[in-house]
């Protein structure tokens, strides 16, 4: 019998024609699809470098998020925070872990569900400020009204929801701001989450000193943190409905609640 002449190329390359049907069925792959998450540099413990490598909490959250979803892994970027975004914006990185502002929701969709909701309810101070009591005694911003409070330049959460009629010493990052509040004396507290008072404290030889006070007069002292990805990526609606589903899963609430304590 003599063979169709397409015959034995058809026979040499079928094993790749059928590959490539294969990977053409939906949820076929090869392997896991890599995504690139951008963190800024400079916000330990949440996110910092060591060796050009992202270390701290929110790649740690995020990294372990991904484990509960096999077609994906993640790699991570370290980044001044402003060019971190502009990058997630241009779609040169895929994800970023932030609060979900009307800004960001412009250019990265967000999961519906925050992966870390950060709580600055707290009057952080000195146990050597002469203000000491009235500091633990207050029920209002008002009660404070003759103090005065150290604040981050240019940060947006304190303009918004500390009092104006408060005097203010604004240091240029939380660093400085711990050196005016524990060295200078150049304020009497900040509003501050405890994991980050504690933690720079502790790397600045504060902590002996440092006292951290709940209270529960400060507004929107819940900011929420929530996986966003570029709205570039084709697939990103379909990866933030399986982040949503991770976040909702018992197991990785409990593994994130460990976590986030072993940063306390």
């Amino acid at each position: 019998m003599i063979k169709p002449s397409g015959y034995r190329c058809w026979r040499k390359f079928k094993p790749f024609a059928f590959l490539a049907v294969f990977l053409a069925l939906p949820g076929v792959s090869l392997g896991s699809t890599k995504l690139s998450f951008a963190y800024s540099e400079a916000s330990e413990p949440y996110s910092s470098s060591i060796d050009e490598r992202a270390v701290g909490l929110f790649p740690d959250l995020v990294k372990l998020a991904f484990s509960f979803i096999p077609e994906y892994t993640t790699a991570s970027v370290v980044l001044p925070w402003a060019r971190a975004q502009y990058n997630v914006r241009l779609g040169l990185q895929d994800g970023l872990l932030t609060y979900p502002s009307e800004e960001r929701q412009d250019y990265a969709i967000f999961s519906a569900k925050p992966l870390f909701t950060q709580d600055f309810g707290n009057l952080v101070y000195s146990a050597d400020n002469p203000n000491v009591e009235l500091i633990e005694s207050a029920t209002s911003f008002a009660d404070l009204s003759g103090l005065t409070v150290i604040v981050e330049k240019g940060s947006k959460w304190e303009e918004d929801n500390i009092p104006a009629y408060l005097e203010r010493v604004p240091g240029q990052n939380r660093v400085a701001m711990m050196h005016f509040l524990m060295l200078r004396g150049a304020g009497d507290f900040l509003v501050q989450p405890e994991v980050d008072a504690r933690f720079i404290a502790q790397q600045l030889g504060y902590s002996k000193q440092l006292k951290v006070r709940k209270v529960d007069f400060i507004p929107n002292s819940s900011v929420p943190f929530h996986i966003g990805v570029s709205r570039k990526l084709p697939y990103a609606k379909e990866l933030i409905d399986q982040v949503d589903a991770v976040i909702q899963n018992p197991e990785f609430q409990s593994q994130a609640a460990t976590l986030i304590e072993n940063y306390r």
